[in-house]
């Protein structure tokens, strides 16, 4: 009951201070904060050489989560930072960034050229770029340039949860992808960590209550045929949850430091995964009964 009063209010606060989420909320209001104390400014060489010291070189495979928002102090274009990136990782390296689209409504029809990713201005640009491809998904799409690009996108439109061993981001594992997360926070935690969820739906019942409804989405092709994807989703009155400090406990109790590196560069937050051991590491966790999550919550006897 209580929890259902908190959710009518926060609905009608939406509306009248205009925000998708709670999380959005107290970013906006942390970036007015933050703007009157982050002054120094950096240029596309101090983000390089920061990526550097936190692993990236010539031949990585990079993912990358941004909110160009909080660059305000970055002196620069996006097409420098892509660019720059690109340039770093040459011809052997692949760059790869979330590119789901933004459709509420089930009869929308996902279009791969055309429809804008929702994962940011960073990401949209480069969806945009030359030569980047982007996997058939109508929920949790990725574009990606690279000599594994195909790798990572080819089978995404038969992967029947998103983040299952079909998909990109499980994929980052298995090509020692580096993750870079760009103004998220110091705990974020990226797409592919829902990979457990994925990955143990059918050994743990607890990881089950995440996928117990069917959906068929359509997808419009390069070739403008349409392609009907099935998938499996959570029921109408799922409710996932995962707080701010949850993360904070679960990456500062259970990862390696070495393989989850956080630092700043003026206002913003700058993170590194190492994707094959961030991935397998949440999977051993769940597998202990061991999760992010505080709704569904983790009771015993669904481990």
């Amino acid at each position: 009951m209580f929890l259902k009063l908190q959710q009518k209010i926060w609905y009608w606060l939406k509306k009248k201070i205009r925000v998708h989420s709670w999380e959005s909320f107290k970013a906006r209001i942390n970036r007015k904060i933050d703007k009157k104390i982050y002054k120094k400014t950096y240029s596309i060489d101090n983000i390089i050489a920061l990526m550097k010291s936190m692993g990236l070189k010539k031949g990585s495979n990079v993912f990358i989560h941004a909110s160009f928002d909080e660059f305000y102090n970055y002196r620069g274009t996006i097409n420098d930072f892509i660019n720059a990136i690109l340039a770093e990782i040459g011809t052997e390296g692949t760059l790869a960034m979330p590119a789901y689209p933004l459709l509420r409504k089930p009869d929308s029809i996902f279009d791969i050229n055309r429809t804008p990713t929702a994962a940011g201005m960073i990401a949209e640009t480069f969806r945009t770029y030359p030569g980047v491809k982007r996997s058939i998904n109508w929920q949790h799409s990725v574009c990606a340039i690279g000599p594994m690009s195909d790798y990572l996108l080819d089978e995404h439109q038969y992967s029947v949860t998103c983040w299952d061993e079909k998909s990109p981001y499980y994929k980052l594992s298995k090509i020692n992808a580096l993750v870079f997360a760009f103004g998220l926070g110091k705990h974020f935690t990226g797409t592919f960590i829902h990979c457990v969820e994925s990955i143990l739906k059918d050994e743990i019942p607890y990881f089950a209550l995440f996928f117990q409804k069917k959906e068929i989405r359509q997808i419009r092709l390069a070739d403008k045929s349409i392609y009907k994807q099935e998938y499996y989703t959570a029921s109408d009155n799922f409710e996932r949850y995962i707080s701010n400090r949850k993360d904070h406990k679960f990456v500062c109790q259970y990862f390696d430091p070495s393989k989850y590196k956080k630092t700043k560069i003026s206002n913003l937050t700058v993170n590194m995964f190492d994707a094959n051991y961030c991935i397998n590491r949440t999977i051993e966790l769940g597998r202990k009964g061991i999760v992010r999550y505080l709704r569904p919550k983790p009771v015993k006897n669904l481990f």
